[in-house]
């Protein structure tokens, strides 16, 4: 008992604390289902404190058909995953919360006309949505099914909204968009009459325009170029009593990093090609330069191919005159000796001149 009054008093004195920072965005603002179908409400925890999370604190919902008083707790969901709910709100009641989105949600499944209430979502009793008006209609009378329920647009595109209507045609109904900003009254948009052209509210421009389409039974608010003051709770309306169930679109602001971040991957695929470039350029260079190098090794103006049939063919030349020297008489020998001499003369470097005076005798002895 005194851990709970200790966690409490904790949990109230750090609520006083983070409180002036801290919104539950709460969606939709009106609600309206035919009996039997499904509600889905959501409050968003926005906090200037990055430890202000749905997973350490308790969410409570109230029911009351006042708003000011919110008295009277008819659903809790503790941070620790146990879920209370007050006499008459029975599994049909779904509580959950998300990390990611950092919200809390209430799904209440086949509806009944008594679910039509008031439920506010709060947390440390001083931090409040602004609650959601469930209306629960006869499923005999034409309802308006509003999606989605919370949409997240970055400035600069558009944003798309949606009525599907059903037991009705379209082309014989008008269909009007109202918006609702934080602390204003609901304010005209445009109204789109049937089988004509959109007639916009004071202030708005064509950066609004209403779509039907009738093969679905569906009214299409589109929303281009918004900017963040085009955050507000949207409502579609047809007949002047059905209302949609409207649809919380919030604006968020553009990455002004994100620009950068895109020229500077540019920049860096730039270099990685400028680099591999010159690796491949440097490689076919060093190639070249071998290439030049083995060549250089080679004598000028025969290939090794060359030389070796030389070599050859003087070798057998030089066999058969070696075995044709035994069969001749020694003038024939002197004659040949000579014609060697001349050829060797004509092969090698330096050429050795015969004098005139010289004979051919003199010559053949000076070689042997």
């Amino acid at each position: 008992m005194f851990a709970a009054i200790i966690t409490t008093l904790t949990l109230s004195v750090c609520a006083v604390g983070v409180n002036a920072g801290t919104d539950l965005i709460q969606s939709p603002g009106v609600v309206k289902v035919r009996e039997g179908g499904t509600v889905l409400i959501q409050c968003v925890l926005e906090s200037d404190h990055v430890d202000v999370t749905v997973d350490k604190y308790h969410v409570h919902w109230y029911n009351s058909h006042n708003k000011l008083t919110r008295k009277g707790i008819v659903l809790s969901l503790y941070h620790n995953g146990r879920v209370y709910r007050s006499r008459g709100f029975s599994g049909r009641f779904q509580l959950s919360r998300n990390v990611t989105t950092n919200s809390y949600s209430l799904t209440i499944r086949k509806v009944r006309i008594t679910d039509s209430k008031l439920y506010i979502c709060g947390i440390w009793d001083l931090v409040f949505g602004n609650g959601t008006q469930l209306n629960v209609t006869s499923a005999d009378v034409p309802a308006l099914i509003q999606s989605p329920s919370i949409q997240r647009v970055t400035e600069g595109h558009t944003a798309w909204l949606w009525c599907t209507m059903s037991k009705a045609r379209l082309e014989d109904i008008d269909v009007h968009w109202y918006r609702k900003l934080p602390g204003q009254d609901m304010e005209w948009v445009l109204t789109h009459r049937a089988g004509g052209s959109p007639e916009w509210g004071w202030g708005f421009t064509e950066r609004f325009q209403s779509y039907r389409d009738t093969s679905n039974s569906t009214f299409t608010l589109t929303v281009t170029d918004v900017v963040h003051n085009d955050s507000a709770v949207y409502y579609c309306r047809v007949w002047g009593d059905i209302d949609g169930n409207s649809t919380q679109l919030i604006v968020t602001k553009a990455d002004e990093g994100g620009s950068w971040k895109v020229l500077a991957s540019i920049l860096t695929s730039i270099l990685v090609l400028v680099l591999l470039f010159f690796i491949l350029v440097t490689a076919i260079c060093c190639v070249k330069k071998w290439a030049c190098f083995q060549q250089r090794l080679k004598p000028e103006g025969c290939s090794s191919e060359d030389g070796n049939i030389v070599y050859e063919t003087v070798t057998a030349e030089t066999e058969v005159d070696t075995q044709a020297a035994t069969n001749v008489t020694a003038s024939e020998q002197s004659e040949m000796f000579y014609a060697d001499i001349q050829f060797q003369q004509q092969k090698t470097a330096p050429k050795i001149q015969v004098t005139e005076e010289a004979t051919e005798y003199a010559v053949i002895k000076r070689t042997q």
